[in-house]
């Protein structure tokens, strides 16, 4: 596997387009082949078409006009026809407070461009808050 900075640079530019306004460069960058799957933060953020996820993307990037995504430093690979990004960045809400997240994108390439087949936010919890007792970290 090599570093990519073509898909670190798109995982950026995909966060930056989900709270700018700018959706249609996140969903122009997202499979429509079968397969594709959408994870979010909520139990009930579960997608997995393409009509769906531009649908619900569109529908929360409305909805969190004036929040940003900040921090947003992938590591990015790729090796032959798939990459993959991670990153550890927070929406930053419009009163200023932080909150971190990760996020973790699986890429594919169809008809010579990079395209995302997998999305998956998440919130860290705490193994004692999640199970009820502490794990080795």
């Amino acid at each position: 596997m090599v570093a990519s900075d073509e898909l670190r640079e798109m995982t950026v530019r995909s966060l930056e387009a989900f709270t700018n306004g700018n959706i249609e460069y996140l969903t122009g960058h997202i499979s429509q082949q079968d397969g594709v799957l959408a994870i979010g933060t909520d139990p009930k953020e579960w997608w997995a078409d393409y009509d769906t996820i531009a649908q619900i993307f569109k529908a929360q990037s409305d909805a969190m006009k004036g929040m940003s995504i900040v921090g947003i430093e992938p590591q990015a690979y790729c090796e032959g026809s798939v990459g993959w990004a991670a990153a550890e960045p927070k929406f930053r809400l419009p009163d200023g407070t932080e909150l971190p997240f990760r996020l973790t994108l699986v890429y594919r390439r169809e008809d010579e461009e990079w395209k995302i087949v997998q999305w998956h936010a998440s919130l860290g919890v705490a193994n004692e808050e999640a199970i009820g007792e502490e794990l080795p970290t």
